[in-house]
């Protein structure tokens, strides 16, 4: 005997449910591993690239010895310093895989010895024990592998939030199944009762019986089933619209993408030419050294040439590196209240030796407010506007900065006696590696990065900067930020 509609429908809906929720259950707990295990790889590869940059620094700025024995020399003061600012135990190799330090040497030691050898051999090893875990990574240095870090941590933790994750989906899942079914199962048992009274009806006309009204009072689907042809090319009328809406919206959305990949592509471009200037500057150099390595002045020449070069290369490399972490990625933000007078007066104290060499003035006036954001980029914006400040001055000019504060906004003004820019430049400025005066960039280590990283950072912050003046007296950027609730404005 087959089953009816009555019967398919329900024993359906429940195998439906109870395959439903257990993939999301097994979706949800995978996402839950797999997130576990991402972060605390990535909190480890921080750590053990924190200690591998603390100890390349002892070793480069330290009495200059073998890895072997500078390992040998300092290897347990680095342990328990790397132990201390990682709130980890740290334990040290060195190259040859004996042990030169440990941050809690009372402590049980585990065997790691495969992991070890592993590591020696310049990659990433660990081993998972119940609930810890042992992080072993090479730490290289200039003359090749200092040794190896060995980080332990807990994964307690981890281990009873995935468990209590479980417990809750396991009886959440429970409850929502049932609760579905018994919701649904009404509802389905209802949408039969309807079929089977519109069947009766069908086979009432095909009998030469007219029904002189509908059997169903509903405005859906069933309910507008009698009505004809005539409402189901509306509805089809109105699907073609929505999918030419679709399509409009699609068109636009494969527009933006080839822009992007347009202005990626110039982005790559702009960083290869960046790149290939100071490298083409250090290779003649490094050219003419082999050929004349006895001429004293061009040696000096050349290292200093060199280094200005490289100076150039490490800071274009940052700043590439930054603007694109900012334009990809969620970047970490400290963000505390700070009072922005203060600021603004370390800032001046920090780049006024430098506006002293070009025989520059500056001339401050600030007004006590305080805004709410990551102190670090506040500082980079500004540093950034009165270094171009100073690279794009006269001799003997001078520098304003005066900072303004309204009942919801703190505006921070920077000009100077500079070049005047030309209008149908100014919004070309917060694109990377646009510079108005090419060979003044240069010689002033201009990358054409800074004001677009400084552009992101204050709107990071809820900021806008802006450029709103430049004539021949003077050129103006404001950066501007929303005020914090407790701050105050008075002068000082």
């Amino acid at each position: 005997m087959s089953l009816g509609l009555k019967w398919k429908f329900p024993l359906f809906l429940a195998v439906l449910l109870v395959f439903t929720t257990g993939v999301l259950s097994w979706l949800v707990l995978s996402g839950i591993k797999t997130n576990q295990r991402e972060q605390m790889e990535e909190s480890l590869q921080r750590q053990a690239d924190v200690a591998e940059m603390r100890v390349k620094q002892d070793y480069l700025t330290g009495e200059r010895l073998k890895p072997v024995d500078f390992m040998g020399k300092q290897g347990q003061e680095l342990a328990v310093d790397l132990g201390i600012s990682t709130n980890m135990r740290v334990i040290l190799y060195d190259a040859k895989g004996q042990e030169v330090g440990n941050s809690l040497p009372l402590a049980e030691k585990p065997d790691v010895g495969d992991a070890l050898s592993y590591a020696l051999k310049g990659k990433i090893a660990y081993i998972t024990e119940a609930d810890s875990l042992i992080y072993l990574a090479p730490m290289q240095g200039p003359d090749g592998m200092l040794g190896v870090v060995q980080l332990h941590t807990s994964l307690k933790a981890q281990h009873e939030f995935y468990n209590r994750m479980a417990y809750r989906l396991v009886w959440t899942g429970g409850i929502v199944l049932l609760l579905s079914f018994i919701l649904g199962f009404i509802y389905v048992y209802r949408q039969v009762r309807d079929i089977v009274k519109l069947k009766a009806e069908a086979d009432r006309i095909s009998r030469g019986e007219y029904p002189e009204r509908t059997p169903l009072r509903r405005k859906d689907e069933l309910g507008q089933l009698g009505t004809g042809i005539l409402h189901m090319s509306r509805d089809i009328k109105g699907h073609m619209a929505a999918l030419q809406e679709e399509k409009h919206h699609l068109q636009l959305a494969v527009e933006k993408l080839q822009a992007l990949e347009q202005q990626q592509k110039q982005f790559i471009n702009n960083v290869s030419h960046e790149f290939k200037t100071p490298l083409t500057s250090i290779q003649a150099y490094t050219d003419l050294l082999g050929m004349y390595g006895d001429d004293p002045q061009l040696i000096e020449e050349a290292r200093s040439a060199i280094a200005k070069e490289s100076e150039r290369l490490y800071q274009l490399v940052e700043d590439v590196l930054r603007l694109s972490l900012l334009e990809k990625y969620d970047f970490e933000s400290q963000a505390e209240e700070v009072e922005l007078a203060d600021l603004l007066r370390d800032v001046v104290s920090r780049i006024s030796a430098k506006a002293t060499k070009y025989d520059l003035t500056i001339q401050t006036d600030f007004a006590l407010a305080r805004v709410w954001g990551d102190r670090d980029h506040f500082i980079h914006i500004f540093m950034n506007l009165l270094d171009n400040a100073i690279k794009y001055n006269r001799p003997g000019g001078r520098i304003v900065i005066q900072s303004r504060a309204s009942e919801d906004e703190v505006s921070v003004s920077v000009r100077n006696t500079g070049r005047i820019i030309p209008r149908e430049w100014w919004a070309h400025l917060f694109e990377p590696f646009s510079t108005l005066h090419q060979d003044r960039a240069r010689s002033t280590g201009g990358t054409g990065l800074g004001l677009p990283l400084a552009s992101q950072l204050a709107e990071k912050q809820g900021g806008r900067l802006e450029l709103v003046r430049s004539d021949a007296e003077e050129t103006e950027f404001i950066v501007s930020f929303p005020r914090h609730a407790s701050g105050r404005t008075r002068k000082t």
